[in-house]
């Protein structure tokens, strides 16, 4: 990979890096608005909203975590390589999703364990 190539992922790793801590601030502040009204069928309503919203933001912390990690791996020099067979990731597979830390054989391995 050369060095167009890790400045552009850079570049797409701190802008979804960025969009992701915007969208879990938003909804803490949304969620600590919430004012609860109504009755029981009301406030039912409401958890399963909130559960709703807590597992989404468990997903985007899992994603802001993957993320964090692949810029530590560029700044030590790993990015790109696979952490399973030490092998080079595809060019389009982490232009596509520069988080990734498997080739695709490996993550198919992964998948299917």
């Amino acid at each position: 990979m050369n060095q167009t190539e890790l400045k552009k992922l850079r570049k797409l790793l701190l802008e979804k890096r960025d969009d992701l801590t915007q969208v879990v601030k938003s909804k803490k502040e949304r969620d600590l608005q919430d004012v609860e009204i109504g009755d029981e069928i009301d406030s039912a309503s409401q958890s399963v909203e909130k559960e709703i919203l807590f597992e989404l933001t468990d997903n985007e912390k899992v994603m802001l975590d993957n993320i964090e990690s692949a810029l530590s791996r560029i700044e030590k020099g790993t990015f790109g390589k696979c952490e399973s067979c030490g092998q080079k990731i595809a060019i389009p597979r982490l232009e596509a999703l520069p988080w990734v830390r498997y080739c695709i054989s490996c993550q198919a391995k992964t998948e299917k364990a």
